[in-house]
């Protein structure tokens, strides 16, 4: 007996411990490519070697899946080696294959020796895409922002030689080459050396200032960017609204093997954060890079020569996010904060987050009802044919009567709407609907005539209808129940704009009839629609069903006795 009490006992606590329902944030998986290549080319002149070069060149390359913020690793190679070449120049003809593709995958192949590294120049950023020495095959990441240029550097005694080429993304390019080059004689690996080195893919976060850093041989050169352009960028095969931080600092470059010869140099950050539909973050590219040349005097040493070409690039993609490709894009203001917005009419993308998306009919032309949110300000746009954007404001009818009406020589129940005649341009309201009966037509007053809106101009969302329209003082919602009495009665509004800026998480199908067709439209959310249950009943049903397994487990305990 005792024994049941205990378990009895326990059960009965059980019972009486609270059930909570939590719902877990985990951070987005994204797809993170890193290269990073390290080239410096020096040049010294003196009475003990004057035809001599030193190059060291490193590498490191991470193609990877993982969390978002998490850090990872990378092993890199750095070699330096000596280069000896004749003292005069020799004319060299060969043959540059460029190509690039839609993913920023960069191929170039060359007969032309000599060469050590690959620079482009795109949206007047220069990064290093690759480094090496003499070779004739290279694919490698590079970002263009649609177009720009291909640098090729080759190795020409005491200096480099460039030879530069334009291209586009999807194209490729091909040309006959003549150099004058100082040919090298011979070369021999001074010293390799193979590291590890650590970096992180963190998501910037939108419209505010982004601390950037970059370690250079064991010096670190930092800065935070208050600063962004809000513009539209390349990305993935689609141009996409994004924003750009550019920002600058200074670090050391250490010369000249053990001779701690310093120079400081600039670096140039630049980061650029795209985005998909519903203004989620498509991605990001971050792109460190030191170039330049500069001599010095030292010493025994006449003159030193010296070539930089550093460039760190990280490349992350956010898995599940696609692009659109937009057929409409506009530029607005929230609250006084400037936003790209774009859409192909089925999906909306924005440097701020969308709330709702709705295709409506402006002037027998299609648009996009959009409602943007940035840092807790929602403002309702419009965009329209030509790339034009129009404001919409959002208004609380004056008063909501019912009253009878005769459409196509039938009398119908409708709710007659006053807006008031201080509003312009386009307008967004929102009314409960006053019978179970459908909507056969949504009509504004023009000129003492009643007009029929567009039916994708009306739509609901939670239950409430949604008008759209360049605006009259006067609608009716007319329905197909026809009334029983002339008696017209009258119901306050209880209706405001805020309950349609505050059903930004819910998707809602939309389907409202006319008298000569029917349509069905879809409001566009943040995220995809969930079922919500009430946690009190859940609560409910789970003592339920503890008090049924107690009074189980007693019977049972009960015929054991």
């Amino acid at each position: 007996m005792k024994s049941l009490v205990y378990v009895l006992a326990f059960l009965m606590v059980f019972a009486l411990i609270p059930i909570s329902f939590s719902s877990s944030t985990n951070s987005p998986t994204i797809h993170v490519y890193y290269q990073r290549y390290d080239s410096i080319y020096t040049s010294a002149s003196s009475i003990l070697n004057s035809n001599v070069i030193t190059y060291t060149v490193s590498s490191a390359v991470y193609n990877e899946t993982l969390s978002q913020g998490k850090a990872f690793h990378v092993m890199y190679n750095r070699t330096t080696y000596l280069l000896y070449y004749s003292s005069s120049a020799k004319e060299f003809e060969g043959n540059v294959n460029i190509s690039l593709n839609s993913n920023d995958m960069l191929s170039i192949k060359t007969n032309l020796p000599n060469l050590i590294r690959v620079l482009v120049t795109s949206a007047n950023e220069t990064e290093v895409v690759w480094a090496g020495f003499n070779s004739s095959d290279i694919n490698t990441y590079a970002y263009i922002n649609e177009s720009g240029e291909v640098t090729l550097q080759f190795a020409n005694g005491s200096t480099v030689a460039n030879e530069t080429f334009s291209i586009k993304t999807n194209s490729s390019v091909s040309e006959n080459v003549s150099l004058y080059l100082q040919a090298i004689t011979s070369m021999e690996v001074k010293s390799s050396f193979t590291g590890e080195l650590t970096s992180e893919a963190q998501l910037p976060r939108r419209y505010s200032p982004l601390f950037v850093n970059v370690n250079y041989n064991g010096t670190e050169s930092n800065t935070t960017i208050n600063g962004y352009s809000v513009t539209t960028a390349y990305f993935n095969g689609e141009i996409t609204p994004a924003l750009v931080w550019k920002g600058e600092g200074t670090i050391g470059i250490s010369m000249y093997g053990n001779m701690f010869i310093t120079h400081n140099m600039n670096v140039d950050f630049e980061t650029i954060e795209f985005y998909g539909v519903n203004g989620t973050v498509l991605g990001y590219v971050h792109i460190a890079s030191v170039t330049g040349s500069f001599s010095l005097t030292h010493g025994m040493l006449a003159n030193v020569y010296h070539s930089v070409a550093f460039s760190e690039i990280k490349v992350v993609t956010v898995s599940g996010v696609k692009p659109i490709h937009a057929e409409l894009m506009g530029y607005v203001y929230v609250n006084g904060v400037p936003v790209i917005v774009a859409s192909n009419y089925e999906n909306v993308t924005s440097t701020a987050f969308v709330n709702i998306s709705h295709l409506v009919v402006i002037h027998s032309h299609k648009g996009v009802l959009v409602e943007l949110n940035l840092n807790s300000t929602s403002k309702f746009v419009v965009l329209a044919q030509g790339n034009v954007t129009y404001n919409v404001t959002t208004v609380t009818p004056i008063s909501v009567n019912i009253t009878n009406v005769i459409i196509n020589g039938n009398a119908h129940i409708a709710q007659k709407i006053e807006i008031g005649s201080n509003v312009s341009q386009y307008i967004l309201f929102n009314v409960t609907v006053y019978t179970n009966s459908s909507i056969i037509g949504v009509y504004k007053v023009v000129n003492g005539h009643l007009v029929e809106l567009n039916s994708s101009n009306y739509f609901f969302i939670n239950g409430k209808l949604e008008v759209f329209d360049d605006p009259s003082s006067t609608y009716y919602v007319v329905y197909s129940a026809q009334p029983v009495t002339t008696t017209t009665t009258t119901t306050s509004s209880t209706t405001s704009s805020s309950t349609t800026t505050t059903s930004s998480s819910t998707t809602s199908t939309t389907s409202s009839t006319s008298t000569s067709s029917s349509t069905s439209s879809t409001v566009i959310p943040v995220s995809t629609s969930s079922t919500t249950t009430s946690s009190s009943s859940l609560i409910y049903a789970a003592i339920g069903i503890i008090v049924v397994i107690i009074v189980i487990v007693a019977v049972l305990l009960m015929r054991r006795k």
